[in-house]
């Protein structure tokens, strides 16, 4: 799979707003337009001290995917955002593949992408990413791209405990 990355555009990131994920996975899903927090997650993938990037097979299409790097991918604060790297010099990644694209085997293809994209742009001491404790589809994916679990994070949220597995590998 030969991908493709660019600066997101305020035109693929409401594209990619507009994905939505089934259940269990819907707790992805972007805010609802009508509760005034959309611009807020749209301000925030158009940041370029956090950048995002829009994921095509081929020039012109339609994303099939986006990588974010930097605090914007945390779970908690670390240090004063938005950054790129933090003070250690690692690089925290987060990512997204189109609904309809999931489950089909292209995650660690995926992955490895937006690795290698990083390493050339960026140069991370270390890669780390946060993913739901219960999302064992993505986690089997990490581990087969060489992430680790090296912690855990609980946030209270307004539906119950948010439960995240901390991962790093070396680039």
């Amino acid at each position: 799979m030969s991908l493709r990355f660019t600066p997101l555009t305020a035109e693929d990131a409401r594209a990619i707003l507009a994905w939505r994920y089934p259940p269990p996975y819907d707790v992805y899903n972007a805010p609802d337009p009508l509760d005034g927090t959309l611009g807020d997650t749209l301000r925030e993938m158009l940041d370029p001290l956090s950048p995002h990037f829009a994921v095509r097979e081929e020039e012109g299409a339609a994303p099939i995917a986006f990588f974010a790097y930097g605090s914007v991918c945390e779970v908690e604060d670390v240090a004063p955002g938005p950054y790129l790297l933090r003070p250690d010099g690692s690089l925290s990644v987060g990512l997204g593949l189109r609904p309809e694209l999931t489950g089909q085997g292209r995650g660690l293809a995926l992955v490895e992408a937006g690795l290698a994209f990083a390493r050339t742009h960026y140069q991370p001491r270390l890669f780390r990413l946060y993913v739901f404790a219960w999302n064992a589809r993505a986690i089997r994916v990490y581990e087969r791209a060489g992430f680790a679990a090296v912690g855990e994070t609980r946030i209270p949220a307004p539906t119950g405990e948010r439960v995240f597995i901390e991962m790093t590998r070396q680039p």
